[in-house]
């Protein structure tokens, strides 16, 4: 087995915690223990929030786009190099399958692209011409600044792709980063300040990562600290209220992308084949532990009938088990309490009137590990739990309506998230008028896809606020400054 960095990167150096305490990382698939990690405590967090101060502070690393640029086109090519690492560890850590990993390392690493090329073609100052007012006549400059330390925190589910856009996003934009990982996942950032720390010139100050085996004793030392300026947050909609919550002491920015339940919209003409397709691996990919997956499906009466009967086929038979075998779509669950709190969800889905056509119960291939197949219900109240609830597993929910378009419009959008949305139509006009008036911060038509470094991601309700990637999710990490001066 291959040693794993476990210990905190904190101004240039790895180091263990200061209390000398590790905790174990559990292998999801097997519940081997394949490293330790550092169990970090709010001293730790502050030597690497006073680090990441003092560098934001003290050095030029705002200002000079050049030497940004260079700094992290090393990093986009260090990563590409040690590519195969980090898909063997997200599938040790995370239990990430391999017909994932183009989407949760490559697409990823190929598109640092965009943020790179921003760092020297974005406008950081914009000239407006003279205004008088009060007699005098003034010249503006708009500037855009980094805000100072971002604090960092990412998910389990998707530890690679997560970091990267916040961290090479905090980074591009000319601030100092402070990444707490989830205790889950923390070999992942582990591996990230190697490559920062070996293959690039960031300066020591710049980055740094904690891991700590409690959920809540870093993260909330994070939020109290007022050197932190912004907090960029992947996750729940209640930790994510949270941080909005102490991010309000101060009145420090926070984005936050968080859960979702989204609506795959199925209108009567659409293609079958497609939608019912396209629907299945959109909700079970990742084993359906993705917050933008398509987990509630929301079908016209019309076609109803024959969409079970080929959704039934298709989960039934869904290839599930070793993460390594690229032929499985769905591999293990991360842990226990996940696992219990998918069977509850379900089991009183059933009781309350659901129709289990696939699935609903633990997987029992395997003698350890946290499994659990992949699921069909049939027949689900729009308003019932399973509906409204985030389940984070392989579990597709199938809503019937009847009516026009409208009426598919208000079931879909009859959520407290919106993250995402998906419509499928043979009339791409009809799909597009639906798509407008779906309450999600993205929407995909037919057999497309949102996620792409150029186009701004977030959502509506409960789902998030702020963005990530695009020009918009570049300058969530910017402050803007407006200086005037004397027109001559």
């Amino acid at each position: 087995m291959p040693t794993f960095e476990g210990r905190l990167f904190i101004d240039g150096e790895f180091r263990d915690a200061r209390s000398g305490r590790r905790y174990p990382v559990v292998n999801p698939a097997d519940e081997s223990v394949i490293a330790e990690a550092a169990d970090a405590g709010p001293e730790d967090a502050a030597d690497a929030i006073e680090a990441a101060r003092r560098f934001a502070d003290t050095s030029d690393w705002g200002g000079d786009h050049e030497f940004r640029r260079k700094c992290l086109v090393q990093l986009q090519q260090g990563l590409r190099e040690r590519a195969a690492e980090f898909k063997a560890l997200l599938t040790a850590e995370a239990g990430v399958c391999a017909a994932n990993m183009a989407t949760h390392v490559d697409v990823m690493i190929d598109g640092m692209d965009f943020f790179n090329d921003l760092i020297t073609s974005f406008q950081w100052e914009e000239d407006l011409p003279a205004y008088e007012i009060l007699g005098n006549p003034s010249l503006r400059r708009i500037r855009y600044e980094p805000y100072g330390v971002v604090g960092a925190i990412t998910p389990w589910n998707a530890p690679f792709m997560t970091a990267i856009w916040k961290v090479h996003h905090g980074l591009a934009t000319g601030n100092a980063v402070v990444l707490k990982s989830s205790p889950d996942t923390p070999l992942t950032a582990g591996l990230l300040a190697q490559v920062v720390s070996e293959s690039t010139d960031i300066p020591k100050g710049a980055f740094h990562t904690l891991s700590a085996a409690d959920k809540a004793i870093v993260g909330d030392a994070m939020t109290a600290d007022q050197r932190i300026d912004l907090y960029h947050f992947t996750g729940s909609p209640g930790v994510g209220q949270r941080i909005a919550e102490r991010a309000a002491n101060g009145i420090r920015h926070s984005v936050l992308e968080l859960g979702g339940k989204s609506a795959n919209v199925l209108l009567p003409d659409a293609n079958l084949d497609m939608a019912c397709g396209l629907g299945v691996a959109m909700c079970m990919s990742n084993s359906g532990q993705g917050c933008a997956l398509a987990t509630r499906m929301v079908v016209h009466a019309d076609i109803y009938d024959e969409v079970l009967v080929r959704l039934e086929s298709m989960i039934a038979n869904l290839p599930w088990g070793d993460p390594t075998d690229p032929a499985n779509l769905v591999g293990p669950i991360i842990r226990e309490d996940q696992l219990q709190r998918m069977e509850g969800l379900v089991d009183r889905a059933v009781a309350a009137g659901a129709r289990l056509l696939a699935g609903g119960k633990r997987g029992e291939r395997f003698d350890r590990g946290f499994w659990y197949e992949p699921t069909l219900l049939a027949d689900v109240d729009e308003n019932s739990e399973i509906a409204q609830t985030e389940v984070f597993g392989p579990v597709l929910s199938v809503i019937r309506y009847e009516g026009d378009d409208d009426e598919a419009v208000r079931v879909a959008n009859n959520s407290r998230y919106g993250l995402s949305a998906y419509v499928q139509s043979a009339d791409e006009e009809r799909a597009w008028a639906v798509a407008n008036k779906l309450r999600a911060g993205t929407v995909n038509i037919n057999n497309s896809f949102y996620l792409s470094p150029d186009a701004p991601f977030g959502g509506y309700g409960i789902s998030g606020d702020g963005v990530e990637h695009g020009v918009a999710g570049f300058r969530e990490y910017l402050r803007i400054k407006s200086i005037a001066s004397p027109a001559k």
